[in-house]
């Protein structure tokens, strides 16, 4: 009995070392990171004109390359993402994912090499294409909660007296990434003759953030009828503001449901891993039948639409 206690405290301790280990390294990349990354490249450059260009570019596919074999919609969530990589660094990845994909095909499918290549193919666009959603949805995410200190900023500053576009200039200086270096961009399209509300669109096929569309609405809809923008705005970020609130909330509600539903989706792959780890051959007779591949492709297809329904059962549209 006491030398499971000390097995225990030796396991805490070496827990509470490893959490301390990660939040100091994890905690002074975030810092880094946080960094307007426009206002790095500005000073970098030491011309405007020059780093709006390479933000430009490191935020697209704008190659003819990318052009002719990525489709436009995937362009637009790599843009949204935020990440910046070149083609050849995507390319590693996407080799390194398709790897990984044929070593799990190989392990664990007793298929031929086609059917195989075919599994890791699946599986690296798969996982490609979830990593920059999992990254644009936590970069919206973090956009919209910059957005309401962002609008108070705008609001003191028009309240100052200062035009519209010095208080755009004003959070691009201010706020960090990713919402300084998007008011960053627009405050240069503004600067380079842009009118207000092609940029304010272009700001949101940017980003992606439906509160981003309301604010554009906002702004356009006062140049063209008149009236007091500040207090506008200030409706407008007490509202985005109750609209995180309520986010939360349903989230907090639905948290259950959310997490049985992605149980139910990896469990059966994780029982075949298991089965296969621990009885090599119980799948044998099913590839010796000759109808195993047909079976696989079923049932994939039949998971894939049971996938689909929990996702739509325990996602909401706010």
């Amino acid at each position: 009995m006491e030398l499971i206690v000390i097995y225990a405290g030796i396991f805490v301790a070496a827990l509470l070392f490893i959490d301390t280990v990660l939040r100091t390294v994890f905690g002074a990349r975030r810092s880094a990171v946080e960094i307007n990354s426009r206002l790095r490249a500005l000073k970098a450059s030491g011309n405007q004109t020059t780093s709006y260009t390479d933000i430009l570019k490191s935020r697209g596919l704008s190659s003819d390359w990318d052009r002719a074999f990525t489709q436009q919609w995937f362009s637009r969530l790599y843009s949204q993402s935020g990440l910046q990589m070149s083609r050849g660094r995507r390319m590693i990845y996407l080799l390194l994912f398709f790897l990984v994909g044929w070593i799990l095909a190989f392990s664990l499918l007793a298929a031929p090499l086609p059917l195989q290549l075919i599994v890791a193919l699946a599986f690296s666009l798969g996982l490609a294409l979830a990593v920059v959603l999992f990254r644009r949805g936590k970069r919206i995410k973090q956009f919209t909660t910059q957005l309401p200190p962002a609008l108070d900023i705008i609001i003191r500053s028009l309240n100052a007296g200062h035009p519209l576009n010095a208080a755009i200039a004003l959070v691009a200086r201010e706020m960090p990434d990713p919402i300084g270096s998007e008011f960053g961009i627009l405050s240069d399209q503004l600067t380079f003759g842009a009118d207000l509300e092609t940029s304010m669109i272009n700001m949101y096929t940017r980003v992606g953030a439906p509160e981003l569309k309301l604010l554009a609405v906002t702004v356009t809809v006062q140049r063209g009828t008149g009236g007091n923008l500040s207090e506008i705005l200030d409706n407008l970020a007490g509202m985005i503001r109750a609209r995180i609130m309520l986010k939360a909330k349903i989230r907090a509600i639905s948290s259950e449901g959310r997490i049985t539903a992605m149980i139910m989706a990896v469990f059966p792959f994780f029982l075949f891993a298991m089965i296969r780890a621990l009885v090599p051959t119980y799948f044998d007779p099913l590839w010796e039948s000759g109808y195993g591949t047909q079976v696989v492709i079923g049932c994939l297809v039949v998971m894939s639409f049971g996938i689909f329904v929990l996702y739509r059962l325990v996602n909401f549209d706010f």
